[in-house]
């Protein structure tokens, strides 16, 4: 492929009118290996030599594409079909722009408007698009991989939780819940350790060290405690102790709930 120009010594380059020689050619093929496409190679051509995209100088870069065709076969790379599509295409609209044009029928106006460089035009500037913003991509990623995160849970807030009605649990809902539980009781399951005793004041102790400790504390965890039938009447003792004494207030959040033990300071507050 050998333009006219060439056979005559010169023709247009990169930067201008330059003579073709060695040095000149090196300017492409330091080049060649780099175009992933034609429309790479005419983005090239027309941000080198500060070309407008949208009034392209046809004949111009026509001359260059074809001769960087030469330089990849000179370098027996594969010139690959999309390549000499490109081609063909910059040769048909090179011939159309060559064709006069009939001024007397208002023929140039139309071409104007229908410029044969438009669709090239379309498809430079769609290429370059999607090719700056692969860059942008790759270069986004280039920065992610210097970055080290650590692994946090995020803080998701706990929904506050509204305040329920309590119940006052009576004398007669203490002893029914009582009765209920020493049923799970047998003999069996206990014996008796020499030495070891349990008083109602040992109990009122350990019941207000729980609440003071917890805030409140639920009934079937401090009957839980209890190790005989005696231990678990003297806690049942000290329950009501406290109750008649004024600082204890048994509360359920419904019928037949959790029956749960509170400081009366806490449950006035409430």
């Amino acid at each position: 492929m050998t333009t006219a120009a060439e056979s005559s010594g010169t023709v247009e380059g990169l930067d201008g009118d330059f003579i073709v020689d060695q040095a000149t050619d090196e300017v492409l093929r330091l080049h060649l290996e780099k175009f992933e496409g034609p429309l790479e190679v005419l983005l090239y051509l027309i941000k080198s030599q500060e070309i407008d995209i949208f009034d392209i100088p046809i004949l111009k870069i026509t001359e260059q594409y074809l001769r960087f065709l030469d330089l990849m076969q000179e370098e027996n790379l594969e010139v690959t079909g999309d390549f000499l599509v490109m081609a063909a295409t910059l040769i048909q609209i090179k011939s159309r722009m060559l064709l006069p044009a009939d001024t007397d029928t208002g023929e140039e106006e139309e071409m104007e408007e229908d410029d044969p460089r438009l669709e090239l035009v379309e498809k430079l500037l769609e290429y370059r698009r999607y090719r700056d913003v692969s860059a942008r991509l790759l270069w986004l990623e280039e920065q992610r991989a210097d970055w080290y995160t650590r692994n946090v849970k995020p803080v998701v807030e706990q929904p506050e939780e509204e305040e329920e009605d309590l119940l006052e649990v009576n004398l007669y809902d203490l002893v029914t819940a009582f009765r209920a539980y020493l049923r799970y009781f047998s003999d069996d399951l206990f014996h008796t350790v020499q030495g070891e005793g349990a008083s109602v004041d040992q109990k009122i102790e350990r019941i207000e060290e729980l609440m003071s400790t917890h805030g409140s504390i639920a009934w079937t965890d401090l009957l839980g405690e209890c190790k005989s039938r005696v231990e678990l009447v003297c806690c049942f003792l000290a329950i009501l102790e406290l109750c008649r004494m004024g600082r204890m207030r048994v509360h359920q959040h419904g019928a037949f709930d959790e029956i749960r033990l509170y400081p009366a300071q806490q449950t006035a507050a409430v």
